[in-house]
This record gives C-alpha cells, structure tokens and sequence, in this order.
C-alpha cells in the first residue's frame, strides 16, 4: 500500500515538474526578448547582439578613413564620437573633441540619436561594420550603391532561429 502512495505521489511530482517546465518554457519562447542591431539590404538581413559597434569607410571626396561609434540602446542608435583624417565639407567641428586619443585621426564626441541608419555603401568607399572584434565587409555582401539599414530591433527565440547572425557573412578579419 505505501509503495502505491509514493508512486503516486512521484507521479503527481513528476506531471507538476512537466507542467512548471512547460509554462517556463512557452514563457521563454513566447516573451522573452533580445536586444540586437538588425542590418538590412535587398540581399537579406542579418543582426549582432554587441550593444557597441563602429561604422567606417574611406571618404568619396578626400580619400581618407572615416569612423563612426555608435551604441544600441534598445528604442534607438545613439553615435557617440567620430574619427577621420582630414577636414572637409559637412566636417562636425564645433562639437567637443575626443580624449581618448587615436593616432593620426581626429575626433569628436558627437552624442546624436537615430532611430535607424540609411547607409549607401560601394565598393570604392570599403564600408564596414565592425562589433565586438568582427569585420562585416558590407561592401563585399552588398552591390555597389546598395542601401544598408542599420535599426535596433528586439528579437524573440523565434525571430532568433529563423535570422541569421552577421558573423555568417562575415569576410574580414576576426580580432
């Protein structure tokens, strides 16, 4: 009799243990919610989970390397500062300078929201993606003058397995 009581009472345990384990899990599947840099083009999207990531390229006019910094803050993109080598037109020069010191570049803290970036990339400007020590060539996965929208977006389980992440395009080098 008492082993009839335990096995009952171990399946009692058991059948609540699936059902906790199952509400947890359609919780997780259904609610749970990651933070991520979505990048889009007509060739398809794929997004990166590192909340800082830096834009660069070589400028169209003077030649020279551009970069900018940029952090996701989960509704929006904020650019924090921006490097180049030479000065020319539509150069940022009243804002504070960068401390934080990059040889041969000159920098500027910037401090500026976007809801999502519009950028064109060739190959002739060599635009890239970097974040947390990988290089996206977009400029390799895209045609020359494609648009590349760059959005912070939130992300479920499901949205999670049916994207793919940056790093599968990756072309550069890794840090």
């Amino acid at each position: 009799m008492m082993s009839k009581l335990a096995s009952n009472k171990g399946h009692r345990l058991l059948s609540a243990g699936v059902v906790v384990l199952s509400i947890a899990s359609a919780f997780f599947i259904f609610f749970w919610r990651q933070n991520v840099t979505e990048v889009s083009t007509k060739e398809g999207l794929c997004y990166f989970t590192e909340p800082e990531f830096q834009l660069r390229w070589i400028h169209s006019v003077e030649k020279q390397s551009w970069e900018e910094w940029y952090q996701n803050k989960t509704t929006h993109l904020l650019l924090t500062k921006t490097y180049f080598k030479a000065f020319g037109a539509g150069t940022p020069s009243t804002e504070q300078l960068e401390t934080k010191d990059k040889p041969g570049f000159i920098g500027y803290r910037i401090n500026r929201d976007f809801t999502q970036l519009n950028w064109v990339v060739s190959r002739l400007t060599k635009g890239e993606i970097l974040y947390g020590g990988h290089d996206l060539l977009i400029y390799q996965w895209v045609p020359d003058y494609s648009e590349v929208v760059i959005a912070p977006k939130s992300y479920s389980v499901i949205d999670i397995l049916k994207k793919d992440y940056c790093h599968d395009y990756l072309s550069g080098r890794t840090q």
